[in-house]
């Protein structure tokens, strides 16, 4: 007789969410060839951040279809947060070599993606398996530092084309020639705010996690 419980859509939702975090690992290897060959060229720029965009829903998705990382109908739930970390960091350390490479690899930029780098490459890579393991829940503020990294990466991937934009709105209202001349920095600049608040709480959540005492499921 068949297992109702291995056929029951809890089941298959847990196997669906499971496939979008793979997803969203193989989409990384994808956006970051694209950003360090072709970026700031507009038009791939549009396709990267369209991808960045559907990897980041994965993760949105996963948790609809799975419910948590730590759900019991999940079986690689734990690669969950692992995921998160391959794409964020995947992108910046992209972003950080074509910058560098067109010589525009500033401490603005350099400091808060280096912290959000080390601070995942640290915490992010162990918490997949360890942290899940002693039942370390998700905080709020974990949460937002996930959420303000995607945002930050999708709004600097996409800046090229959302700076296009911009100085099309502006040309309609001012001196076309002037406009395209010096190119709005408002895109960026933003993207870079959201970096720096992202960076901020990388290092909180990081010193929480820390500092908290590690505590076996009593399952």
């Amino acid at each position: 007789m068949t297992d109702v419980d291995d056929v029951s859509p809890k089941k298959a939702g847990g196997a669906l969410a499971d496939a979008l975090t793979l997803v969203r690992i193989l989409a990384t290897p994808l956006i970051m060839g694209l950003i360090i060959v072709y970026w700031p060229d507009t038009q791939m720029a549009v396709f990267a951040s369209i991808l960045f965009v559907l990897a980041a829903l994965t993760d949105i998705f996963d948790d609809y279809f799975g419910g948590s990382s730590k759900s019991s109908v999940r079986k690689y739930g734990w690669v969950d947060d692992i995921a998160d970390t391959v794409l964020i960091v995947g992108c910046l350390i992209a972003l950080s070599i074509v910058l560098m490479r067109a010589g525009m690899f500033a401490w603005p930029f350099a400091i808060p993606a280096g912290v959000i780098i080390v601070r995942e490459c640290v915490v992010g890579l162990f918490k997949g398996f360890e942290l899940n393991r002693f039942g370390w829940p998700d905080s709020k503020l974990a949460n937002a530092k996930s959420g303000f990294s995607m945002l930050a990466v999708c709004i600097l991937v996409a800046s090229p084309w959302l700076t296009q934009a911009l100085d099309k709105m502006r040309a309609g209202r001012e001196k076309a020639m002037a406009v395209f001349d010096a190119a709005s920095p408002w895109i960026w600049m933003i993207g870079m705010g959201v970096l720096w608040i992202a960076a901020v709480l990388s290092i909180i959540t990081a010193v929480i996690i820390f500092r908290t005492p590690l505590t076996a499921n009593d399952a």
